[in-house]
Order: C-alpha cells, then structure tokens, then sequence
C-alpha cells in the first residue's frame, strides 16, 4: 500500500475531481474507503449521484484528493494523484455490502441509521447499490497545502493546457470577479479555461448536515469570472428537526430507486 493509500484509508473526506469530454471541471466531496484484497483507495457512491457523475465515465483523468485539514495529521498538507479509474456499477449491492459497508458504518455516521443491522439493510436495500470508481493507473501526483477554513478555502479545478489540475485556494467571495489566492502562494496564471470552484462543511461529529458550495467560471490570471454559482459557504449546519429529516430521507429513497429502475431499463433494452 502506497503513501496516497495509506492517506486515504485515514482520511474522514475527500474528494474526486474530472474534466468532461467537453472539457467542464466537476469535483464532488466523497468518503473515502478501501477496497479489493490490496486495500486500495476507492469510492462507493449511491445512484442518486448518478446524474452528477455522468461525466466521469468519460474522462479522460480522475484525481483523487484529501484536502481538508480535519483528515489529515496536523502541519501535513493535502496530497492528490491523477489518471485513469475504473467503475463498477454495483448494482445489487453485493460488493459494497461485502467489502465496503463496514468501513462507511465507521466514517459515515448517516449510514447508520439506514444499513445498520440486516433489517435496516432490507428496508432500505435502495442505499446498497453503488457506482464504485477506482483509481487504476496513476499518471501523476501532487502535494497541495491544506484547506483549514470551510467557508474562504477551496479546491479549484481546471485544464491548465496540460490537462487535469488541481490548486488550494482562498477565495475572496465579495469581490467581482472573484479573486482566488493560491495557499501556497504560487501563482494561479489563468488563461480563462473553464474553472470549478469547489468547498465544503460538514457537522461534527455526526456528519449529518453537508454544506457543498461552488462556483464555476473562467480563471484569468487570479480572478475567476463566475457564471454560475451554488451552495452557502456560510451555511448554519445545526440539527435538523424531525420532519426535514424525513423529508430528505424520502427525497433520497426516490432519487436512488429512480436511477437504478433507469439502470435496469437501459440493460434490458
């Protein structure tokens, strides 16, 4: 097991990030968990990701990266490597079950309440199936300093002209165009590719309320154009009360169960 592994097996989050075939950046923030008889790292995302991954089964490079401080041992910096993955479509669970289910018990709280016992396990067996992504040939590797504050630190995303990059960076929201500041005060040198912008918060320790921001734009320079942007980097992650919690739990039963009949429809066909 190399360094990025071993990193990984620890890590509480991560992320994955990719270009589409039409060369748009997308990044999402993961669980991080091990798999296969070697432990390597891997993924394991429910189908109501499936639309917002679309575009990774064909890119060209996938990264995988731990950035944000809270996985990582103090004063260590982030670490991502980049090149090509394979997917599985886990489609009736059975390796995610075997192989998978234990370790997200440990790192993902929520899942507890949903796959917890072989009962909870039939009455949502929709939370089973999985769309895993593992990394196969690793073509580069990159240090990069770590993100400690939520809300102003983020991961970006681009081509640079030399394919798939990845940078740290502070981001000064009230500005227009945004002014990004890389963290290890390199500098950004944006030709206005197009550019993601990506952060994330999460409750602790239950890791139950998930705030995603991004913004999405083209990087001149230092100052990121934005056309589109989503999410509050501010966002209150208290509790929920009851009936939100429900209420979301339907919303995701549906969003899973509606993939995965579109999955079934397409094999038959």
């Amino acid at each position: 097991m190399n360094e990025f592994d071993q990193l990984w097996r620890r890590a509480l989050t991560g992320e994955i990030s990719w270009l589409t075939a039409s060369g748009e950046p997308a990044v999402l923030p993961v669980t991080p968990l091990s798999g296969g008889s070697d432990g390597l790292a891997c993924v394991a995302l429910p189908y109501s990701s499936a639309g917002e991954v679309a575009g990774l089964r064909s890119a060209t490079e996938v990264a995988f990266s731990v950035t944000d401080s809270r996985s990582l041992s103090q004063g260590r910096p982030g670490h991502a490597v980049i090149g090509d993955v394979e997917i599985i479509d886990d489609t009736e669970g059975e390796i995610f079950s075997v192989e998978l289910l234990r370790q997200e018990l440990v790192k993902y709280p929520p899942t507890r309440t949903l796959a917890d016992s072989p009962l909870l396990c039939r009455e949502n067996w929709w939370w089973l199936p999985r769309i895993i992504v593992r990394p196969m040939r690793v073509r580069r590797e990159l240090e990069l300093a770590a993100r400690t504050n939520p809300a102003t630190q983020a991961l970006l995303v681009r081509d640079d002209g030399t394919g798939l990059t990845l940078d740290t960076v502070t981001v000064e929201h009230d500005r227009d165009p945004v002014r990004l500041t890389q963290l290890d005060g390199g500098p950004l040198r944006g030709d206005g590719a197009a550019s993601a912008v990506s952060g994330y918060d999460y409750s602790m320790p239950d890791l139950e309320r998930w705030e995603r921001w991004s913004l999405h734009g083209a990087l001149f320079g230092d100052e990121l154009s934005v056309a589109h942007r989503s999410g509050n980097p501010e966002a209150d992650l208290a509790p929920l009360s009851l009936l939100p919690r429900i209420r979301r739990q339907h919303a995701l039963a549906r969003d899973c169960r509606k993939e995965l009949a579109a999955r079934e429809r397409a094999r038959r066909a």
